[in-house]
């Protein structure tokens, strides 16, 4: 497989764009409302991570935390960063560091691991109340959708070959 041009780094660019406005729509939008014997809750992704911590599980708090809002904050955001400067042909700073970021957080965004736990919860909690999905639930499963696809797209060696095209992988490390 040859690179085939700048259109090869587009895919990648408006998927992950679209998946920083999805994550964003994601945290702000409540995921779950509850409704326990009258009592009301809304449910966002950091209200689980709140709870978590305020009962004594700050590891799983902090884990939940990186993996469903950090990472994919992080691997859309580097993955967007590198895509534009490939498509478009930028020379921009610390573009072999936004790669490196990419690879690293990839296998720490776990937001379709989140969706399927949300789902299991769900299932636990109608034993209790009634329980009904909101708009954040669409956001996260475009988030958990977008991220899939565009690490179908975003392909590291293309990525090289054209930073390397551009003279952007033979510079200093803190250029």
């Amino acid at each position: 497989m040859s690179p085939i041009g700048k259109k090869t780094f587009q895919p990648a660019l408006a998927l992950s764009v679209a998946g920083l406005f999805a994550l964003l729509l994601a945290n702000t939008s409540p995921v779950l409302t509850f409704d326990v014997a009258g009592r009301v809750q809304h449910g966002y992704i950091v209200t689980g991570i709140v709870e978590l911590f305020r009962q004594g599980y700050w590891p799983i708090a902090v884990l939940v935390c990186v993996a469903s809002m950090l990472a994919p904050a992080l691997y859309l955001s580097s993955v967007a960063y590198v895509s534009a400067a490939c498509s478009m042909k930028l020379s921009l700073p610390r573009i072999r560091q936004a790669m490196c970021l990419s690879e690293w957080t990839e296998p720490w965004n776990l937001i379709p691991v989140y969706s399927i736990a949300t789902v299991v919860s769900v299932v636990k909690l109608r034993m209790i109340g009634a329980v009904s999905w909101n708009d954040g639930a669409r956001w996260v499963l475009a988030v958990a959708l977008l991220t899939l696809f565009a690490q179908q797209v975003f392909e590291r060696r293309l990525v090289e070959h054209r930073l390397e095209a551009l003279g952007l992988l033979s510079q200093p490390e803190d250029a």
